[in-house]
């Protein structure tokens, strides 16, 4: 009798896929062609989405299981320079991180870090943060190996620059226990979603070298002149970074001056040509602004800094202001759009800050798509005149700078951001 059944089960499955083919041509072909090219990639993310773990409400019992920061250690970008500054913020707290490097696989390898990188341990429990943003969550704990069995406790750190949230970013919501952010500015937009887990800011890590060289020569700078330096990197989109702004500040300010240098630094700048085309537009035939576009080591970065009087921003939206903060720790005035990320440690006593109205966001270099959300639009005027007080008050500008230096030690010190992260992990429930 059990053999009549299968017999009758094959030849039933025989008859509907033969029935389901014969439906299935009767449909037009260009309804087959949109269903197998928009549906297909959808149902086989759907069923690898399946397999990734799911993140742990608690920490691991075990203080001795590994604790990883995930990120793209070995690129020369925001996020990559965030992934090495809170590798070192939780080794000067007295833990011990395991680095794993994303950068091959969600950015270019351009950077040569001092952070030993190892591969994901194969624990099944852990504390992972991913120093990666949410449209990369997913595909990155995929490459990580994070399927299900495995019950790690997984942190996103995202930075965002704008106001509202981020389109898209809550399909990473299910596979965290907790989202870091580096801003109050970027916090308030993660809050917005109803669905978003425990939001908690920690600040960028800022800790520069005990000795920076300060060499003019080696970036064909003057000695005698005073140079102020404005930074975009062109994957960033020019329009939020905004160095159009600080070109025709600097030329309103002090026109053909050759002692009075601006020197506009980019990075992949051979990447869009639209950035290119803008950038000589904006310059023109002035020949006291310059432009230096290049991928810097650590060590380098850090000299070019010190080798400016002042460090201009005159950006449309911040998620926090790394290089701001950067040029803050070494004793550099600098002028900033006085709204977004930045605001939680600049203000009129450590910076200058330049006046702005908040426009509708329209990116035409197509990195931030919405334009139901909004950013600044600085003053030209004003920074001009900023930029005349600051070459000014030069001599003078002692109190502000200290001001600057000591809202950095407080508030992005490595030590500090280190130990804030550690208290927090320790209050992490384990089970």
């Amino acid at each position: 009798m059990s053999i009549l059944y299968k017999n009758i089960f094959r030849l039933s499955k025989k008859a509907l896929i033969y029935m389901l083919r014969k439906i299935w041509r009767l449909i037009p072909k260009f309804v087959r062609y949109r269903f197998v090219r928009h549906t297909l990639p959808k149902l086989r993310q759907f069923l690898e989405n399946r397999h990734i773990a799911k993140p742990a409400k608690y920490r691991p019992t075990d203080v001795n299981a590994p604790l990883v920061v995930a990120g793209s250690f070995s690129t020369a970008s925001g996020l990559g320079e965030a992934a090495r500054g809170t590798y070192w913020a939780l080794k000067k707290a007295g833990l011990s991180p395991i680095a794993v490097d994303l950068s091959s696989h969600i950015a270019p390898l351009n950077y040569s870090s001092s952070i030993p990188t190892r591969p994901m341990p194969p624990d099944e429990k852990g504390t992972l943060i991913m120093q990666v943003n949410g449209p990369e969550t997913i595909s990155a704990l995929r490459h990580l190996g994070l399927v299900r069995g495995r019950k790690w406790y997984t942190i996103g750190y995202w930075a965002w620059e704008l106001p509202d949230f981020p389109t898209g970013w809550d399909i990473a919501f299910p596979y965290l226990s907790e989202i870091w952010t580096i801003s109050e500015f970027s916090s308030a937009a993660l809050r917005k979603h109803p669905n978003a887990p425990k939001v908690t800011v920690f600040g960028h890590a800022i800790s520069p070298p005990k000795h920076i060289e300060r060499n003019r020569m080696q970036f064909s700078l003057p000695e005698d002149a005073f140079v102020f330096l404005t930074m975009a990197d062109s994957m960033s989109s020019f329009q939020r970074k905004n160095p159009f702004a600080a070109i025709a500040a600097h030329k309103q300010a002090f026109g053909n001056d050759p002692a009075r240098i601006l020197l506009v630094k980019t990075h992949k700048l051979e990447n869009t040509s639209m950035s290119i085309r803008n950038l000589n537009a904006y310059i023109g035939d002035a020949q006291n602004i310059r432009l230096l576009s290049a991928t810097l080591s650590d060590k380098k970065r850090w000299e070019l800094l010190q080798s400016v009087d002042s460090i201009v921003s005159l950006h449309r939206s911040e998620g926090f202001g790394l290089v701001i903060a950067e040029a803050m720790a070494l004793g550099k005035p600098v002028i900033v759009t006085g709204w977004s990320g930045n605001m939680d440690f600049t203000d009129t006593e450590n910076a200058y800050l330049v006046n702005m109205k908040l426009i509708p966001c329209e990116d035409e270099y197509g990195v931030y798509l919405s334009t139901d959300s909004h950013w600044a639009d600085v003053s030209i005027d004003h920074a001009s005149q900023i930029f005349k007080t600051v070459v000014k008050d030069a001599r003078n500008n002692g109190k502000r700078i200290a001001a600057a230096y000591e809202t950095i030690q407080e508030r992005a010190n490595i030590n500090s951001i280190g130990q804030a992260m550690s208290d927090h992990l320790q209050q992490i429930p384990r089970r």
